[in-house]
């Protein structure tokens, strides 16, 4: 992928992930001109976070969401996660078709008797599978840290669809009033390159290194993945068909200093977790203290996705969503079913 500008840069990330909750949770927001942040430091606290994630052992489901700090445990394991919610309850809500496209799959599973799996049909828009949305029960502001951790599973199809101008989301972190503003950390596939990027302020703001100047990393860590020279080895590509745990440790500073904390892992089943975000030293913004972080949403939004593409129908599993206060161990790998 060749170099381009800052400002060109800023401008694709925000192609497919703007999404806003509100009322009316699927409405779309325009992409604003961003600017990126800084922050690439370690401190003594990323560091021990560092060494639990790597050093735990691995746990069952049960077991992980039975230890102390556990705000949300969710493994999508009956058929009536099935069921529509209404805002502004947990559960599933519909795509831009006013449709359920998410639904309970026992055939696919990491733990347990299933998983949430959505559906992404040929000829639909932006929202085309809906999302789940998870209110965690309790309010993450300043001078909080919060983990989380989940288990995702690609179709072949997520990857390799030509998805035009746009690439989808996988999770958010965000306050219950809209998921596209400044308390807000979402994970999104970067372009069509086949591998995640974080970042906040609504697309405003990469979770990258260097102030967002090139030369830059777009995942730290145990990973080297330079902007412009994005590659295999040296980034965490997703792979099909394989359950893939992403593993997150939140510590929020002062609002609007570089202090905040962000480190991110990802370990494929049975192998080590190895982390590709490490950025201590960042800023995190708020407007409206005490509307913090509070909730989380599951997703495949795809901003500026044409409803006229023709492409195969994709899909995309979760399972084993776990938030918490406190280190959450690697789980076990998964049993063959």
């Amino acid at each position: 992928m060749k170099t381009l500008g800052v400002a060109v840069l800023a401008g694709l990330i925000l192609c497919g992930l703007a999404f806003e909750q509100r009322s009316n949770p699927s409405r779309a927001m325009g992409p604003a001109q961003p600017a990126l942040p800084s922050g690439s430091g370690e401190t003594e606290a990323s560091t021990s976070t560092r060494q639990e994630a790597t050093e735990q052992q691995p746990q069952d489901f049960n077991a992980r969401c039975h230890t102390a700090g556990v705000v949300v445990c969710q493994g999508f394991d009956s058929p009536l996660i099935n069921i529509a919610a209404r805002w502004p309850a947990p559960g599933l809500y519909p795509g831009g078709d006013n449709s359920i496209h998410g639904k309970f799959d026992r055939s696919e599973k990491a733990s347990g008797e299933g998983s949430l799996q959505f559906e992404i049909l040929t000829h639909t828009g932006a929202n085309a599978a809906g999302y789940w949305r998870q209110p965690l029960g309790t309010n993450f502001g300043a001078g909080a840290t919060f983990y989380v951790q989940f288990r995702e599973r690609f179709s072949p199809e997520m990857l390799t669809n030509n998805w035009g101008d746009t690439t989808w989301k996988q999770i958010i972190f965000h306050n219950e009033s809209v998921t596209c503003g400044q308390v807000e950390l979402s994970t999104a596939q970067y372009y069509h390159a086949g591998f995640p990027i974080m970042y906040t302020d609504c697309g405003g703001r990469g979770v990258v290194t260097n102030d967002g100047t090139p030369p830059y990393k777009l995942e730290q860590g145990d990973y080297n993945c330079w902007y412009g020279r994005t590659n295999a080895k040296d980034c965490f590509l997703y792979p099909a068909n394989q359950w893939v745990t992403f593993y997150y440790q939140i510590s929020i500073g002062h609002w609007g200093k570089p202090d905040s904390t962000i480190n991110a892992w990802v370990g494929l089943d049975g192998k080590p977790m190895q982390e590709w975000i490490k950025m201590a030293n960042f800023i995190l913004k708020n407007d409206n203290p005490g509307h913090d972080y509070d909730c989380v949403t599951l997703l495949t939004y795809m901003t500026n996705k044409s409803a006229g593409l023709d492409l195969p129908t994709a899909y995309a599993w979760y399972d084993e969503l776990i938030v918490s206060t406190k280190p959450i161990a690697p789980p076990t790998p998964t049993r063959a079913h």
